[in-house]
């Protein structure tokens, strides 16, 4: 049997609201928020989107919209064009392919392993920023968007598996 058009529109719908509540986390983690001698440090919230969406639902936010999320990163942040795009798909390829060892992992053991790709993410993401601008970013400043991205994981997890359970109820 042939799904109704309001059927094909709902299924639609439902397959953009990960790539979609990303992308809105992206731009209001693009709103400057550093007062004036304060160190800047922005979280990486695309990272945290594309390695939750990996990690539970793989199937909801393929590679397309990892590489669009990091565009629309790298044009609101002022990042070398193709910068995020490259880690994205970076943390979505490593996670997409240990995929086995996630399936009925406590909170715990995804947050752990976040810690280790983030902080691959980050380093990737400094080292081609310099090489390509020749601007180097203050350790400090590393250490504070780890802290921050780390300390994120937890309340964006939470909203995300919040969207998760609104996605998976058939109406």
């Amino acid at each position: 049997m042939r799904p109704s058009f309001w059927q094909t529109l709902d299924h639609l719908a439902r397959r953009l609201v990960p790539v979609g509540l990303s992308m809105l986390l992206v731009l209001l983690a693009a709103v400057p928020l550093t007062a004036p001698d304060f160190l800047r440090a922005d979280p990486m919230i695309s990272v945290l989107c594309v390695y939750y969406w990996a990690v539970h639902r793989p199937d909801m936010m393929g590679y397309v919209g990892g590489f669009m999320l990091g565009l629309l990163e790298d044009i609101l942040m002022g990042t070398p064009m193709g910068v995020s795009p490259l880690v994205l798909l970076m943390v979505q390829w490593v996670i997409v392919t240990q995929y086995r060892f996630f399936v009925g992992k406590p909170f715990m053991a995804t947050w752990w392993v976040l810690g280790l790709v983030a902080l691959g993410a980050l380093l990737v993401k400094a080292l081609a920023v310099a090489v390509l601008t020749g601007y180097l970013a203050s350790p400090s400043a590393l250490v504070a968007s780890y802290v921050l991205t780390m300390l994120l994981y937890p309340p964006q997890g939470w909203l995300f598996g919040r969207a998760q359970i609104l996605l998976d109820k058939e109406t």
